[in-house]
């Protein structure tokens, strides 16, 4: 079968256009195509409205048709091989990576032990409400901690730059619990914050008909070694032994990475990127993406600044969605970005961020992390609660300070500050040389938003460093995966390093 890129259909014409295009593309006849369907469909909105589809076409002697541009081979996914593991595989943490890491191996045949510190999704749900309506927070259970992830409560994207087959795996496996099937096709697919509970539950729940055990509120204490090879874990509870603990903890699991690193593991400090949350009427966003075309979806923007040595840009862009309190610790802010399915709410918003190395934190292996927790409680402090601090993006450019020009989505309320004063001056100074470029591309980006702060928990502060067959460099028999290991960034990235440290695992044993 063959994928062939680019075949466009407006908005006013017929879709047997569609196969009349590719017939010209491959130039054959419409008898000798034996199967078409539609792989991928983006919209470009900067005249006429304009489908481009990608196409997943049969047709005989397909050898010929292949050139290298728009026409390549498609490559479906491998079915997952059977096993026989010497013990039933423990994994730490159940995000994304965690949870397909599972699933793969379930499919396998082996049973594996998912390691939870927080709550089900169910309850989490529950705890996570709770702190948006009354500022009382769970430490164990939040935005970053408990079943699902941090990317639970950020909109639920499957966009990634990744092209690895086992993405067409993933997107299914969501389809089969309860997912709109359009994610197969979409170009920016998302699930929605409100839809991925309800499947990460009935996938948990089908996972465990078929063997697979959840811990939930049992937190590994303790990883076991015997001369450099991790043989189990000890957690709160119990001791569990095993040949193959799944590493998966979340970017925000300090004391996971502080016990590993007291234990020998070889980690390394990591650069990061912080900044701010922006929101905007959803209005603006989409006239502006769209060219004023009457589109039934909202908009979403990427953009990208590159400052005198250090990079600014979009980062999980939530259309119609809300600023979240996300902090997972006591006395500090966090803030994050979150859209429900429909993406139905007026405002959008999303993460500005700006590169941060060790020139700014520091080298040694916890400056990074360091760096994260004194912003986050600087900004408590400032506040005197969890209401975040809050400038209109024209003020920020200005330093001065005014009434918002629109309150903010945040549910617990936001502070007045002059976030000129949050960033050390060049951090500021990349950040405003940013706005002004990014005010270029979609006009109005300046006078019509406002920011919320901090935004800090976009990637880990860590790296679990990890050899070809995805073991750790210290200690065999130890995966560190997902974000948490520094090797993923996002729902999609995360659940593919999952499938592919399962894969590996498969591998070893056949």
């Amino acid at each position: 079968m063959l994928l062939v890129d680019g075949i466009k259909r407006r908005q006013n014409e017929d879709e047997k256009v569609i196969k009349e295009r590719l017939c010209k593309t491959l130039h054959i006849k419409a008898r000798d195509i034996k199967e078409l369907t539609i792989d991928k469909i983006a919209i470009d909105a900067r005249r006429d409205i304009t489908y481009i589809y990608r196409l997943k076409v049969k047709v005989e002697n397909e050898e010929r048709y292949i050139n290298g541009q728009n026409v390549h081979r498609y490559i479906r996914y491998q079915a997952i091989p059977k096993v026989t593991l010497n013990s039933r595989p423990i994994i730490i943490g159940d995000g994304p990576s965690g949870l397909f890491c599972a699933y793969t191996l379930l499919k396998a045949g082996a049973k594996p032990i998912i390691f939870e510190k927080g709550k089900d999704v169910e309850q989490r749900k529950k705890d996570v409400e709770t702190f948006f309506k009354t500022g009382i927070l769970d430490p164990s259970s939040n935005v970053q901690f408990g079943e699902g992830g941090a990317g639970t409560f950020s909109d639920a994207k499957l966009t990634t730059r990744i092209k690895d087959p086992y993405i067409e795996f993933i997107t299914e496996t969501f389809v089969k619990y309860g997912a709109d099937k359009k994610i197969l096709i979409e170009n920016h697919p998302h699930i929605g914050s409100d839809k991925i509970i309800e499947i990460m539950r009935d996938m948990r729940r089908d996972m465990i008909k078929n063997g697979a055990s959840f811990h939930f509120e049992e937190e590994v204490k303790e990883v076991l070694c015997k001369d450099d090879k991790i043989i189990g874990v000890k957690t709160d509870k119990d001791t569990y032994f095993s040949d193959y603990v799944i590493l998966a903890i979340g970017h925000s699991a300090f004391d996971s990475f502080k016990m590993l690193i007291d234990k020998g593991v070889f980690v390394q400090r990591k650069d990061l990127a912080i900044g701010f949350r922006v929101e905007h009427p959803q209005s603006l966003i989409d006239h502006n993406q769209f060219h004023g075309h009457d589109i039934d979806k909202r908009a979403e923007y990427f953009l990208r600044y590159k400052a005198k040595d250090r990079g600014v840009y979009s980062f999980c862009m939530c259309p119609g969605g809300y600023v979240i309190p996300s902090s997972s610790d006591l006395m500090t802010i966090c803030t994050n970005g979150m859209s429900n399915s429909q993406r139905d709410n007026i405002y959008a918003n999303s993460a500005i961020l700006c590169q941060i190395d060790s020139r700014d934190t520091g080298d040694d292996l916890y400056a990074s992390y360091r760096y994260i927790r004194d912003l986050e409680k600087k900004a408590y402090q400032i506040s005197g609660s969890y209401k975040a601090l809050a400038q209109n993006i024209q003020d920020y450019l200005n330093d001065k300070t005014s009434t918002l020009i629109f309150g903010s989505t945040y549910a617990l309320g936001t502070y007045l500050y002059d976030l000129n004063k949050l960033y050390p001056k060049h951090i500021n100074e990349a950040f405003k040389e940013a706005f002004i470029d990014f005010d270029k591309k979609i006009p109005g980006f300046i006078k019509q938003g406002i920011m919320v702060a901090p935004e800090t928990r976009s990637s880990s502060p860590f790296r679990i460093k990890r050899n070809e067959d995805m073991q750790s460099i210290s200690h065999k028999g130890l995966y560190p995966i997902g974000e948490g290991a520094g090797y993923a960034g996002g729902i999609m990235s995360s659940a593919l390093d999952g499938v592919h440290c399962a894969l590996k695992i498969i591998e070893e044993d056949l």
